[in-house]
């Protein structure tokens, strides 16, 4: 009888470590993405906000409401600080661009919107691209000044990174498959870096100019769709919560 219990006692010992082992090592081998320090949330009074801009200062983010189909100016709390009279289409993505003037994104038509925020008139420019879905279209749009370029997002089917030129041309086109969608980017002035956040996928990624992955940084937010960085902080904006988020930006 004494053996026998010396026996289970065996066994039980044996499934304990085993379980133990396979309880520290559920990461499968894959990397662990770093998450990013939230600095804080405010609430946006914009029905389902897609996109998200800020100016060479740092002062004022810009975002766009796929529900109203207007544009908005924010303060860096996301207070609306002013409406304006354009009404869209399917707006999903907004940038800065030169002088006092916005860019865009329309999803479905595949249209950037070169909008004049003093004398709020427009021009329109269609995109000339393949996709397979008009509802996974044109998702985000950055406007690099430096470069005197244009980057723009295909949401997904495929995931694609398009570069433009100043005359709205294609001049390149990146496959993307570093997650499950992209819906916003932003370029970054000083590192000459993209910055590219995934909603599906809950991440804010980091790549060159051709879309290659730098680095990977988890995010707690339902259906991020835009974002914009300035100095040392990341700003995501959640189409779903309604909800501006401030990280901060990492080192490296």
């Amino acid at each position: 009888m004494q053996l026998l219990k010396n026996h289970l006692f065996v066994i039980l010992l044996l499934s304990f470590v085993a379980i133990s082992c396979s309880d520290s090592d559920d990461g499968g081998g894959e990397d662990k993405k770093d998450d990013l320090e939230l600095i804080s949330t405010f609430d946006v009074l914009v029905a389902e906000p897609s996109g998200l801009a800020i100016n060479s200062s740092g002062t004022v983010l810009y975002t766009v409401s796929d529900h109203t189909a207007k544009v908005y100016k924010l303060s860096i709390k996301g207070e609306i600080t002013k409406i304006y009279k354009y009404e869209g289409d399917d707006l999903e993505g907004v940038s800065t661009f030169k002088g006092v003037k916005l860019l865009l994104a329309e999803e479905r038509s595949k249209e950037l919107v070169e909008f004049d925020m003093s004398s709020e008139t427009f021009v329109k420019h269609r995109i000339n691209y393949q996709n397979m879905d008009s509802n996974s279209g044109l998702e985000g749009v950055a406007f690099a000044e430096n470069l005197n370029a244009i980057f723009i997002l295909n949401e997904k089917n495929p995931g694609k990174l398009i570069r433009l030129r100043s005359d709205f041309t294609v001049s390149a086109e990146y496959d993307l498959n570093f997650a499950s969608d992209y819906s916003g980017i932003f370029y970054d002035n000083g590192s000459k870096e993209l910055w590219i956040v995934s909603d599906q996928s809950k991440t804010i990624n980091k790549c060159t100019l051709k879309g290659d992955l730098i680095g990977s940084y988890s995010i707690k937010v339902t259906q991020a769709e835009g974002i914009a960085i300035s100095k040392d902080k990341i700003y995501l904006i959640s189409d779903a919560e309604e909800k501006l988020f401030i990280y901060k930006k990492p080192q490296n």
